[in-house]
């Protein structure tokens, strides 16, 4: 409905102004209008002021008819008008995003990737974006953009920022916000490869040795982490009731992150293959066992079942942070002087341990919770040259040289 005010001079009412809101442009602008209207002189106050509400509602209803017969053509000089900034915020995060039961931690990535991306786009109109300009973005990532510790980036993050770009720019074509994509012809950056990080063959016992001389605790979250292959959100996610000791098998429900924003959130694993059933080694059983016995002691009427087996300090039925088992590892390997290696790594050694005893491929897919097999060749199949040497040997033997 039209608002109307009255304007008085030397206490008299000498004209009305009308004002209504038709709607919204896409970057969310009011599309206004106004009409000042002067009643006839000899009209009293409140015959004036009658008939101003009546040529108000006339006037308004004249306007929204033609507003929908031009709609179309508004909406489209709006668009041509909508900053890149504002598409990315109000549009591509609020409903793509955040509009789709992502995960906080993945909403937290696109919302940091995209605050580098706005930065250099800023205001410009999302249908004036080139690829050439687009190809000026890569180039700023690859010549002027760091890291937090002052480093440059990685073609791998490179690579994360052209699939964030290309997500948005994909998005805003579906919605009919663009007619032509300009990503469509800027070629993808290279991945990068970054070398798996994992215990050699050498480095086993060393490390297995200074497992067994660590506290109860530790030692446990350090054995899950390389018979298990578990990711650490997985590993804090666990709960007594996800362990079945007599058939010696763990399930993989939940997974636990932390973000500055939301702290402690527990939620699915990263993917629906990543909810699984792993077999354990019979040998690190009576350990666990062990340690759950520690836990029934210090709580002897809690209902150990629903219990996170690494819990917060404070609350058994609270998972551990999965910063904290990072650090709690870094310490253990800086103590003991053994290689840098991280709960992630630790998986990694897992799936390279496998697979250098005979394990098969399939198997080890499934361990690690990948949805695809191709993700475990491409990551964890390298062949040493002891391997092709005893690869070679056994071609020949084959042959008969």
């Amino acid at each position: 409905m039209a608002t109307i005010r009255e304007k008085r001079k030397n206490g008299k009412i000498v004209s009305y102004s009308f004002k209504v809101c038709l709607g919204r442009t896409p970057d969310k602008k009011q599309i206004q209008k106004t009409m000042t209207w002067k009643p006839p002189a000899d009209l009293s106050p409140a015959k004036a002021k009658s008939l101003a509400t009546r040529t108000a509602t006339l006037w308004e209803a004249e306007l929204r008819e033609q507003y929908e017969k031009d709609k179309d053509a508004l909406l489209a000089k709006g668009i041509d008008r909508l900053p890149f900034s504002t598409f990315v915020n109000d549009y591509w995060l609020s409903y793509h995003i955040k509009g789709r039961n992502c995960k906080p931690s993945s909403i937290l990535y696109y919302e940091k990737m995209a605050q580098i991306i706005i930065s250099f786009f800023g205001k410009t109109p999302i249908k004036a974006i080139t690829s050439i300009q687009i190809e000026a973005f890569l180039a700023h990532l690859h010549t002027k953009q760091q890291t937090s510790k002052g480093t440059p980036l990685e073609q791998r993050s490179i690579h994360h920022y052209y699939s964030v770009l290309k997500n948005i720019f994909n998005y805003a074509e579906r919605q009919d916000i663009i007619d032509r994509n300009p990503i469509r012809k800027v070629s993808a950056p290279k991945k990068g490869t970054k070398p798996v990080v994992a215990l050699t063959p050498e480095q086993v016992t060393p490390f297995f040795n200074a497992v067994q001389a660590s506290p109860l605790d530790l030692r446990c979250i350090l054995l899950l982490l390389v018979t298990t292959g578990l990711r650490r959100g997985e590993l804090a996610g666990l709960k007594w009731k996800d362990i079945d000791f007599e058939n010696a098998i763990l399930s993989v429900n939940r997974s636990v992150s932390y973000t500055t924003d939301s702290r402690i959130i527990i939620s699915t694993p990263k993917t629906i293959n990543s909810i699984r059933t792993i077999p354990l080694m019979f040998g690190i059983l009576p350990l666990i066992q062990q340690y759950k016995r520690t836990i029934r002691k210090e709580n002897p009427f809690a209902c150990l079942d629903d219990a996170f087996v690494f819990h917060s300090k404070e609350d058994l039925f609270q998972p551990i942070n999965p910063n904290s088992i990072t650090r709690r590892v870094k310490r253990f390997i800086n103590r003991w002087h053994l290689p840098d290696l991280s709960p992630h790594d630790l998986r990694h050694s897992c799936a390279t341990l496998l697979l250098m005893n005979g394990a098969d491929i399939k198997s080890v897919q499934q361990i690690l919770g990948h949805a695809d097999a191709s993700t475990t060749l491409n990551f964890y199949v390298r062949a040493d040259f002891q391997q092709m040497r005893q690869a070679t040997d056994k071609y020949a033997s084959a042959i008969g040289l």
